[in-house]
């Protein structure tokens, strides 16, 4: 019998990807839109050079959700979210701030006093993750424009792409 109930996970261990996650990851950005889907080799890498600042989370052996981001080199106390990505089973049960948090929490990311993240207009749930980040830390949010859409489309109506808004929380009390 087929439920539309949420899968609820029995027990989610959160980590460092490894390369053997990469097609795992690909597989997942692909299912998960608006996400825009990078190479496969984007997810290796990010899975191998920036694993210490990527997370999943996995579940009966398997990726369900994935955090990418960067320290920013010019600013070595701000953390770039990349992506965010939520098998489609599980949204709505906190995942994605808990992997978050689960970033933050590594020792050698104690000096971030900022994230930062960009987002589409209509992506409530990234916006509302971003949020629950500035209440939780007691700290604001702030927005602006980052890329305009005209740059991220290629013309075509299959290439529209919308506006992307900088988020950024913080100051984060360590």
């Amino acid at each position: 019998m087929l439920s539309n109930q949420p899968k609820q996970v029995s027990s989610t261990a959160f980590r460092e990807p490894t390369i053997e996650d990469g097609p795992s990851i690909y597989d997942l950005v692909n299912r998960s839109k608006p996400l825009d889907v990078n190479s496969r080799y984007l997810y290796l890498l990010q899975c191998s050079h920036f694993a210490n600042t990527c997370a999943v989370a996995e579940s009966d052996g398997s990726v369900q959700a994935f955090i990418s981001a960067y320290v920013r080199p010019d600013q070595p106390d701000t953390l770039f979210i990349w992506q965010v990505a939520v098998d489609a089973s599980l949204r709505g049960q906190g995942i994605a701030g808990r992997l978050l948090g689960h970033l933050l929490d590594r020792q050698h990311l104690a000096g971030i006093r900022f994230v930062e993240a960009t987002v589409n207009p209509s992506n409530n749930a990234s916006q509302n993750l971003f949020a629950s980040l500035a209440r939780k830390s007691a700290c604001e949010m702030t927005e602006s424009m980052l890329f305009e859409a005209h740059l991220l489309s290629d013309g075509t109506d299959e290439g529209a792409h919308e506006a992307d808004i900088l988020l950024r929380v913080g100051p984060i009390k360590s």
